[in-house]
Formats: structure tokens, C-alpha cells, sequence
């Protein structure tokens, strides 16, 4: 066999050698790649049911926020319509005597 034949077959083998190196390492990082998306996802998930605990929280803080404030409002109604109903009593008993 011709010695350029023998070359080019010996390049070959190398070649071909090194793209099996190379796959092998790619499929090593593929496979870090889809355990890294699966974490990925994961975190986005917890994220998502966290995201939906906060808005829980955050509603029903807001409704325990809210009823002082609605007492409040009911305190002064109050005080308002008796203060009213006082005047207008006092009003009426010197009407009528």
C-alpha cells in the first residue's frame, strides 16, 4: 500500500478518534445541561406555589388590616347619629313644650 494511502488512513483513525472524545465529553454536558433545566424547573415551580402563598397572605392581611379601620368608621356613624338624635330630641322638647 502506498505510503500516502497509509497516512491518510492513520489521519483518519485520529480524526476519528477525536470526534468520539468529543462526543463523549458532549454527552457528558448534555447531560449536566438537562439535570440543570430540570432544577431549573423545579425552582420555578416552588417559585410559582411561594408566589401563590404570598398573594394568600397578603389578601387576608389586608382584610385584617381593613376591619380597625371599618370599626372605626362604625364608631363615628355612631356618634354622628346619636349626636344627631340628641339635637334633634333637645330640638323637639322645646318644640313641644
Amino acid at each position: 500500500m502506498d505510503e500516502k494511502y497509509m497516512q491518510m488512513i492513520i489521519e483518519a483513525n485520529q480524526s476519528a478518534k477525536s470526534a468520539h472524545h468529543r462526543i463523549d465529553s458532549l454527552e457528558s454536558e448534555i447531560g449536566e445541561i438537562k439535570e440543570l433545566t430540570i432544577a431549573v424547573k423545579e425552582i420555578a415551580m416552588e417559585t410559582k406555589a411561594t408566589r401563590e402563598d404570598v398573594n394568600d397572605m397578603n389578601s387576608r392581611l389586608k382584610a385584617v388590616e381593613e376591619k380597625p379601620a371599618k370599626n372605626w368608621d362604625k364608631i363615628i356613624t355612631t356618634i354622628i347619629g346619636t349626636a344627631v338624635g340628641a339635637v334633634v330630641g333637645a330640638i323637639i322638647g322645646l318644640v313641644i313644650k
